[in-house]
């Protein structure tokens, strides 16, 4: 019995050097990687500007969505495949009712080829895109500086790894001229 104990004394403590001496070297230098490699941020920068950028009450403006996107990264298209790949799609949503919609997003032609990551036919943007869309202001919004925030959800692959759906939000902002100035 003696030996037996002593046998789970030695065995516990080697598995308990080997555990704390080559853990934290291995797992370390792979979780700064794998953070590095799937931190959205990193791969692209997001921007939102209105043109005009002050309006009169009847008029309309273009909201624009510029995203610069790191070399070697990509994202899906508004439309990634015809309906098909929903889930891949990049959207833009406006978070106030005080703008209202006059048609679709507009995108780029974007392009059409195989990603490595899903191993597909996908339509991507790559490098610098710029979404936009026609918007008139509530009528009933009063004269003054309005800020136009919104969202945009999507995916960066690299044809290696792809991130999961990410959440970024924009904010600029437009002036609301009085009726006749």
């Amino acid at each position: 019995i003696c030996i037996q104990k002593r046998a789970k004394v030695v065995s516990f403590l080697l598995l308990t050097i080997i555990f704390f001496t080559m853990a934290p070297a291995k797992a370390d230098p792979l979780f700064k990687e794998f953070n590095d490699n799937f931190n959205p941020l990193v791969h692209i920068k997001l921007m939102a500007t209105v043109d005009p950028e002050s309006i009169k009450p009847r008029d309309k403006f273009i909201l624009y969505i510029k995203i610069e996107i790191d070399d070697g990264w990509h994202i899906y298209s508004l439309d990634a495949n015809e309906g098909k790949e929903e889930s891949l799609a990049t959207k833009v949503a406006l978070s106030s009712k005080s703008f209202l919609p006059q048609g679709s997003w507009e995108e780029p032609v974007p392009v059409i080829g195989w990603d490595g990551a899903l191993e597909r036919i996908v339509k991507t943007h790559e490098q610098v895109v710029v979404f936009r869309r026609l918007y008139r202001i509530n009528e009933s919004l009063a004269s003054g500086i309005h800020q136009v925030k919104g969202s945009i959800i999507f995916r960066a692959c690299n044809n290696k790894v792809c991130t999961l759906p990410n959440k970024i939000f924009f904010n600029t902002e437009i002036k609301l001229l009085a009726g006749g100035v």
